[in-house]
């Protein structure tokens, strides 16, 4: 194809890209259009696929056949633009403008984004040891008695201890102005406290993008909920304040309103020193009978025979899981400092891709939630535009800290070797005494979705173990590591 391509990149990380078609191109595209409209019109005297061109250009115009040759031209013209140009296009490009005669095409392009990494290697920070103490133990073990506990429904006044089911609301008064400075801006979004009883790690829909619910006027809602659980142990149901004295008492078919200043040092500081008001609904009181931290009891539990071992089990599960935390904020806060330093150029298509894929995640959490997406919509009166643009801050985030992310692998010649997915895949199946089954598991590592599981794990293995030798100011040179990546792909060719 004979193309006239004229580039010109602007600083969004996009071309704009100019492409004119040779005449003779275009004349032969209408010559192959025509052939195809004779062969599937009926022009009389003539047989199917028989119809000299001149006849279907008296048929239909000339321009009407133009019209339509060009337009399956596009895509092609496009691609072999691309080609020519050396062009490498990131996500879907934007069709500006079209000119017939003669055919002028633009195009927008969007090209990979950039970053420029600073002086990270510079960074240092101390990384503390992660241990597990007793009373994070002694929770754990409270966490098995509540699993195994035994819960009866009564006809008796509340008792401390109880399990009660309430339907209503807690609010506190705003905070004083001095410390709503930063949140005096009336579109300012407020962070939702979690309500007491709610599983800290239950999905909350739309909470990872910032969706809050906005409370009435003057006042911030703690919770406003139907059938809420509550255990009442005043240790940790808003401790050191009056909230389950207020409950005790009282039975099922009561409605209780009551009020109290959270202390100043309350441990949630954002309630600390406010005034609360709650109205509840008791629904109905539940007895609990928790049964001994003995061996039957962790028998009962899992693959243990006896209370010490559920000990060391719960103490192993708990430090696999804290590392796994740690790791995680270790790895978010070093590309957090990578960030202030970094120099990024994207093209805005990047973050319009990174809004579908967060928009779909939400629509895929409203849909499992049980709501159809458009009932969820017009229930919260809202619009996918509008939940599209509430993300679009969160989108430019998370699209810069994944290219910090990607760079720094790049940077550090960080790659996934087929000895390291071998490894971790004998370590993940290793536990399985059936050995078809372990074969089975293997296998499945292997391909597809297994695969990509066990390599991105690698991958954040290693570039958790670099952050850390980065940090402690023990990272390999860069220079070797470039020697060794070009041996290695030498290698590879022979």
């Amino acid at each position: 194809m004979t193309l006239t391509i004229h580039k010109e990149e602007n600083e969004q990380r996009e071309i704009k890209l100019t492409v004119e078609v040779s005449e003779d191109q275009v004349q032969s595209a209408m010559r192959s259009k025509a052939r195809e409209l004779g062969r599937e019109m009926r022009f009389p005297g003539f047989r199917r696929g028989k119809v000299p061109y001149r006849v279907v250009v008296q048929r239909l115009g000339r321009e009407a056949i133009r019209a339509e040759a060009i337009d399956d031209m596009v895509q092609n013209v496009f691609e072999e633009a691309l080609l020519e140009g050396e062009i490498e296009a990131y996500g879907q490009p934007i069709f500006d403008d079209l000119k017939p005669d003669p055919l002028v095409l633009e195009f927008t392009v969007p090209l990979q984004p950039t970053v420029t990494l600073g002086e990270y290697r510079e960074l240092r920070r101390e990384i503390d040891e992660v241990t597990i103490t007793d009373e994070a133990l002694e929770e754990a073990l409270e966490q098995v008695q509540i699993t195994h506990q035994q819960v009866e429904e009564v006809a008796r006044p509340i008792e401390a201890g109880d399990m009660i089911t309430v339907s209503g609301k807690g609010e506190v008064e705003p905070a004083e102005e001095n410390d709503q400075e930063e949140g005096a801006d009336e579109d300012q979004s407020q962070e939702d406290v979690t309500a007491p009883g709610q599983n800290d790690d239950e999905e909350k829909t739309g909470e990872e993008y910032g969706q809050v619910n906005t409370p009435e006027p003057g006042t911030e809602v703690l919770f406003d909920q139907e059938n809420l659980e509550l255990i009442l142990d005043s240790k940790k149901l808003f401790p050191g304040t009056p909230f389950v004295d207020n409950l005790v008492g009282h039975s099922a078919g009561d409605i209780v309103s009551f009020g109290f200043a959270f202390p100043n040092d309350f441990e949630d500081e954002d309630l600390a020193g406010r005034e609360a008001s709650f109205e509840l609904g008791i629904t109905n009181v539940k007895s609990r009978d928790l049964p001994p931290l003995d061996d039957e009891l962790a028998k009962q539990e899992g693959d243990y025979e006896t209370l010490e071992e559920m000990r060391d089990g719960l103490r192993e599960d708990l430090q696999k899981r804290a590392e796994n935390q740690a790791k995680e904020d270790l790895m978010e806060s070093t590309i957090d400092d990578m960030l202030d330093d970094a120099v990024i150029s994207y093209s805005p298509v990047a973050v319009e891709m990174e809004l579908d894929e967060m928009l779909e995640s939400f629509k895929g959490q409203v849909t499992q939630s049980g709501w159809e997406f458009e009932d969820y919509l017009k229930i919260q009166g809202s619009t996918e535009d509008s939940i599209r643009e509430d993300f679009r801050e969160s989108a430019e985030v998370r699209l810069a800290r994944r290219l910090v992310m990607r760079q720094f692998m790049l940077d550090e010649k960080l790659r996934v070797d087929t000895a390291d997915v071998e490894e971790l895949i004998d370590e993940r199946v290793g536990h399985y005494e059936d050995e078809e089954l372990r074969k089975k598991m293997h296998d499945f590592f292997l391909t597809g979705p297994g695969f990509d599981m066990i390599s991105s794990e690698v991958l954040s293995n290693k570039v958790y173990e670099r952050m850390v030798a980065i940090l402690s100011g023990n990272a390999p040179d860069l220079d070797a590591l470039a020697e060794e990546e070009a041996l290695s792909a030498s290698l590879e060719e022979e």
